[in-house]
């Protein structure tokens, strides 16, 4: 199960035109790295979620699926949250051991592996954990365990391994769903730490989630330097005289910068066109748009034609 279904409310005006995993991650749309990794792990097949601008993954669902790599539509006319999206395809599930994961987060991790540790530790479900998460993530709740069994969340910001969002689930699992329109959070979880059939699986494999305009562009860069995901070979842009796009800066099919523009640890979406001796720094910036001449951007968002903090 991919989760694609949500607004990308914390995302502001990057989300308003399409859906938060057709946004790029090294300019690549999300949702196509996370369906590319899991069929090279060997599923076969996949069930999506769709409410908020399904138009701007269909055609990403149609390019990746195959004969040999089913990817299965669920349309929700209202949203109904990670549990709701869950419980309403439940019966495509009850044949064995499946795998959740979110549209908006790409995991390295080995499935194979975290397979054979759920199907080792007997229970209705595994919990992929990181010990030492990514310092964007700071300020989230964390998994309490107790010898590797799971047993409930802390307070946001305390202490403990972060939740990648990856489970592994027997379709006994699915008996804990309420199908009230709430995340996994508000009954699956608490029922797991109830039944104490869920165990905590460690994992130190790079993983990105993008779920703010400032996670977006941390995880891109982040990414980018550790070489998980590359950028496009094949990427058009164009670069006036003496313009300069650092290495640590991810430029969309399209972009122009004028003469003596330059963009440093940044994400500008394709098409954008930055001014003559313009500078962006720390920013993102949508498809589309448009820097003046002798503009400075900096720890920026600029979409919509409209400028916020980042």
């Amino acid at each position: 199960m991919v989760f694609a279904a949500g607004r990308g409310v914390r995302m502001g005006l990057l989300t308003a035109d399409r859906a938060k995993p057709a946004l790029p991650l090294c300019q690549a749309p999300l949702i196509r790295r996370v369906l590319e990794r899991l069929r090279q792990a060997g599923v076969r097949e996949v069930v999506v979620n769709l409410h908020h601008a399904p138009h701007s993954l269909e055609p990403l669902l149609r390019a990746a699926g195959s004969d040999g790599f089913r990817i299965h539509r669920s349309f929700e006319t209202g949203l109904l949250g990670t549990s709701g999206g869950l419980h309403r395809v439940r019966d495509r599930f009850r044949a064995g051991t499946f795998l959740v994961v979110n549209g908006d987060t790409l995991h390295t991790l080995d499935l194979g592996r975290l397979a054979a540790a759920h199907a080792a530790g007997g229970g209705e479900a595994t919990l992929v954990a990181d010990p030492e998460p990514a310092p964007e993530l700071r300020g989230e709740r964390r998994l309490r365990s107790e010898r590797g069994r799971f047993t409930g969340l802390t307070a946001p910001g305390g202490p403990g391994p972060a939740f990648t969002g990856v489970w592994a689930l027997e379709p006994s699992a699915l008996r804990h769903l309420s199908g009230r329109p709430v995340g996994l959070g508000a009954d699956l979880l608490p029922a797991l730490a109830r039944a104490g059939t869920a165990r905590v699986y460690s994992s130190r494999a790079p993983w990105f989630e993008i779920g703010t305009p400032r996670r977006y562009l941390e995880a891109s860069l982040r990414a980018l330097a550790i070489g998980v995901v590359r950028g496009d070979p094949e990427a058009r842009l164009s670069l006036a005289a003496g313009a300069r796009a650092a290495p640590a800066a991810l430029l969309g099919d399209g972009c122009r910068l004028g003469r003596r523009a330059r963009v440093e640890r940044s994400v500008l979406g394709e098409g954008v066109e930055v001014g003559a001796g313009a500078v962006v720094l720390d920013s993102v910036v949508a498809a589309g748009e448009r820097i003046a001449a002798g503009r400075r951007l900096e720890r920026r968002l600029l979409a919509g034609g409209r400028e916020t903090a980042l």
